[in-house]
This record gives structure tokens, sequence and C-alpha cells, in this order.
């Protein structure tokens, strides 16, 4: 049988709350320990300090002058009583009375004192779980040692200290480790400059705090993780420096020296979030949506790493040179601590080449890639393969089936100064899906007609039944498949899918005439 110190264990480490004195502990951890520590570096002895309080709590609960509460026994005024299940509370019996519920029978009421306040429990009562604890699995862990708990709970407890550190003034974090703010070494404005001309020199970066450290004279003696630690923090506090790292690497750059797409989202990305009724959307039109994995879109992560993900490359992504940082893709880009921007590697799948690449983690999007689209002719719809590189940091990217040649593709048109759309042939250099792809022939008229142009003025309804018509127009069923009409009106103005869906799904002169394709009523098809 489990014992109930096992179950009270249990309920414990679920129901952890770091409080005050945990904190207390953790502040004099870090004096003593002198150099920063990560969350789990703290967590690993914080955990041992309370399977000691349980075990002393265990033994107190053991003396021989307490019995264990157990609701089918009979309980006498001044007897002391252990109660397991409220992590081995002892209390005195005050009070002896008789229960009233006629569902239960005959029965009594303790009244007992627990540190000063009055708790009633039940007595002489035969049915009542506690009086048979439930008999473990065979395998049932034992928490009773720090690697047993931080084994099963590490997360929850990682998390719940990290967001009271996070909230604690006098310790500061930088790249996973913390710190108390007042024992930081002395880092003064001559020490920044320097480290801005040693990046300056550098091209703006990206540069470690060691390489920084070797032109910056600290005092002699100073731990080197604390010295590198409060570089850190004053290069973080200086808005002229920009921590642009993976998770563990502590990586500087000048922020004035950053692509301004990196600083500032180009606008063919930028994005008026707004309300969408979801159920509004057919499930072959949720399905679409999943396949399409927009960054937009309220997609959770996959739970296990993936190998590799295909995507065809939406136009405003394709226009700016950027991948969207999907629900997928994101699996494979490196990720971080705080830093809000990421400079990493990015590989040439074909050659081998390696040039930067920026996760731009607020915005959802990898900057870096328009050379390389333009390397291969890869049209707007374009097939493109992300795979994780060879060494940490570094992602893969291949065009698939590399094969220059003129197709007949939908094609931007600029007319008066109005964006459309009409059937052209085109060079394209890689594969493509055909209910994405979009051929541009002049990008300079066409950004001037999209800045300047009424059609960025209209409304979602009149931005997709423009779009649907001008598509609807270049076949000879006029019927237009969902997914290119995420794909044309995406050229206009960056929309998920949803609010797209959900113009045919809502407006009546949208007809669904089967696998995902749509027509529009005649006269509203002819209409202006």
């Amino acid at each position: 049988m489990v014992s109930t110190l096992t179950l009270s264990r249990d309920a414990f480490w679920t129901e952890f709350q770091v409080t005050d004195t945990d904190l207390e502990f953790i502040t004099n951890l870090l004096l003593e320990r002198e150099h920063p520590l990560t969350t789990g570096e703290m967590l690993e002895p914080l955990v041992e300090l309370h399977l000691k309080q349980l075990e002393e709590k265990a033994r107190q609960a053991a003396a021989p002058d307490e019995r264990v509460y157990l609701p089918a026994e009979a309980f006498q005024v001044g007897e002391k009583l252990a109660f397991p299940a409220m992590d081995h509370a002892v209390g005195v019996v005050r009070k002896v009375r008789a229960g009233d519920n006629p569902e239960l029978g005959e029965f009594k009421v303790i009244d007992v004192d627990i540190d000063g306040q009055s708790h009633s429990f039940a007595a002489q009562l035969a049915d009542h779980v506690l009086n048979q604890p439930e008999e473990p699995e065979e395998d049932a862990e034992m928490l009773d040692s720090g690697e047993a708990v931080l084994a099963r709970f590490g997360n929850d407890l990682e998390d719940k200290l990290r967001t009271s550190l996070a909230s604690t003034p006098d310790i500061v974090q930088i790249a996973g480790r913390w710190f108390p703010r007042a024992l930081l070494a002395d880092i003064h404005s001559g020490h920044l400059n320097l480290a801005e001309a040693v990046l300056d020199v550098g091209g703006g970066g990206p540069l470690p705090t060691s390489a920084l450290l070797e032109h910056i004279e600290l005092p002699e003696g100073i731990d080197p993780l604390l010295a590198t630690f409060s570089v850190d923090y004053a290069l973080q506090e200086d808005e002229r420096f920009d921590e642009v790292g993976p998770a563990g690497q502590t990586l500087w750059y000048l922020r004035r020296l950053e692509p301004p797409e990196v600083l500032y989202p180009p606008q063919r990305l930028e994005y008026t979030r707004r309300g969408t009724d979801r159920r509004q959307l057919t499930e072959e039109l949720l399905e679409l949506e999943r396949r399409l994995d927009d960054e937009l879109s309220p997609l959770e992560a996959p739970s296990e790493p993936v190998e590799s993900v295909t995507i065809p490359l939406l136009f405003p992504h394709w226009r700016v040179g950027t991948l969207p940082l999907s629900s997928q893709l994101q699996t494979l880009f490196p990720t971080a601590y705080e830093a809000p921007r990421i400079r990493f590697i990015l590989v040439d799948g074909h050659s081998g080449d390696k040039f930067p690449g920026w996760v731009v983690r607020a915005d959802r999007y990898v900057f870096g890639l328009d050379e390389w689209y333009r390397r291969y002719d890869v049209p707007a719809g374009g097939l493109i393969k992300v795979s994780p590189g060879e060494t940490a940091g570094e992602v893969i990217v291949e065009a698939l089936e590399r094969r220059r040649r003129n197709d007949w593709i939908r094609t931007i048109s600029i007319n008066n100064g109005h964006v459309g759309f009409t059937m052209l042939k085109q060079p394209v250099g890689t594969a493509y899906d055909d209910l994405m792809v979009v051929g541009l022939v002049d990008p300079i008229a066409l950004d001037e007609a999209w800045l300047q142009g009424s059609q960025r003025r209209m409304n979602d309804e009149e931005l997709v039944a423009f779009v649907f018509r001008e598509l609807a127009k270049l076949n000879p069923q006029s019927a237009v498949h969902a997914q290119s009409l995420y794909s044309g009106v995406n050229v206009l103005r960056r929309l998920p899918p949803a609010p797209i869906f959900a113009e045919l799904t809502t407006r009546s002169y949208y007809q669904h005439v089967g696998d995902l394709y749509w027509r529009m009523e005649d006269k509203i098809q002819g209409g202006g």
C-alpha cells in the first residue's frame, strides 16, 4: 500500500507555490555561491529543502502520542490527531458532537484545533474514501528524492520559480541566469563605449560576451561568471545593444546596424487583428487552414519535433524575403529565453553556402531570404523545404525541383493604378503549388499601386469580393478555390485564412460547388 506520506507529497508538489521564504532562500543561495545560477540550478536545492521539511513533518506525525485520523474511528476530547492528507498537520480534538446528514446515517463530528483554527471532520463514519487509501500501481513512484520530484514535476516547478523571480526587483536575469542586482560588478559608460567600438569594428556583430571582455578591464579577482553576467546585464539595459543569441548562447549586436526589416516589420506583413467566429467555418475549411499553417492562425505547435517542413511561399513573405514562423516551422528555428530577435545561420541546401538569417519572434517571421529567392527564381507559391542544420543554430532551406522554364501562371496586372490578375507566361525556377502561385512582372509598379491605390482601404468584404471576381475571370467555370482566394487576397492585404474563409460561408452570394471551390452569383460577379 502506498503511504499517506507519498499521497501527501504528490498533492504538495502539484499545488506548490513559491513563497517569500523560498525567495529569501534563493537570495541567500546566490550570495553563498557568489555567481549567477540558472533556474534549474536554484530549483534543485529548493526542492531538497522542502523534502527535508516534509520529512520532519512526517517524523513529528509519527510521534507515539498522536493518532492518525481515519473517519471510521471514534475520538475523544483532548486527543492529538495527525492528518496525512493535510501535509501531516497536527491538531487537538476540542469537541465531539452528533452529525446531521440523513443520507449518511449516524456519525459524529469532531471539531479540531489546528494551529489556532477550528476544523470539522467526520468520525465513526465507515463509508469514507480516507478509510481506505488508494492502492498504488506496481511501479508507483515514491517522491522521496529530489531526482524523483524533478523528474515528475520539474518543468512545472521551474515555470513557477521563473515567474516568481521575474517579479522580484532585487534579482535580475540575463540569458537564463539570475543574480542579486546589488552585487553586480560596476560596469560604467566607458566599458559600454568600448563594447560599442568592438562591435562596430566587427560589422555590428554578433559577438559573444567573452570577445567584448577582452577589451573591458574589470577589477582583478572577480568571478569570471559574475563578470560575464554583469557585462551582459549592462548591455541589456543599454538601448544601443541587442542580445541576439539563441537559447544557451549570449551574442551581442549593435541595434543601429541590424537590418531595418528586423527592427520594424515590413508593411507587407502588417496585420490588423480582427475577431472571427470560427464556428462559421466548415470542417473542410478548418482542415485547409491547418494545412496552410499560416503563422497568424491560432494553431498549436506539434508536440514532437518535426524532421522537415515543406510550405508554399505566401506572396507577402516572398516579396520581402521572409518565411513565416508558423506552428510547424517554429520548431525548426532557434528560440531564446528573452531575446526578441535571434541571429542565426541559413544554409543553402543546394550549394552549401551559408548566409545570415533573423528570427523575429514577436511578429512571427524569419528574415534574410530575398537574395536566395532570386538566386533560384522561386515564385510566390514556390515550394520551400526547411530542415534542421547539422550544427546547432543552423537551418537548411531548399527549393524543390529546381528547373528553369516558362509556365502559364496567375500573374499580377496593373491597370490605371489598380492591382488585378491575369494569366501570363512567367519564368519560374522551382516547383510550386498551382493554387498558390502568383507571378509578378513589375515589382515597382505593384508597390506604387499597392501604396497609393484605393484597394488597401477596402474592408474585408469588398477586398475578398474584388479578388474573387479577378480570379474567377481566369477559368471557364468561374470557380475559385478557397486556397487560391487566400493567396490572391494576400497580394493586397495580409490576412490569415479564417477571415477570408468566413466571407465565403457568411455571404449569400458565394455558392460552394464542391472540393473547396466556390462561385459568385452572376449579378454580384458582374458588379463593380
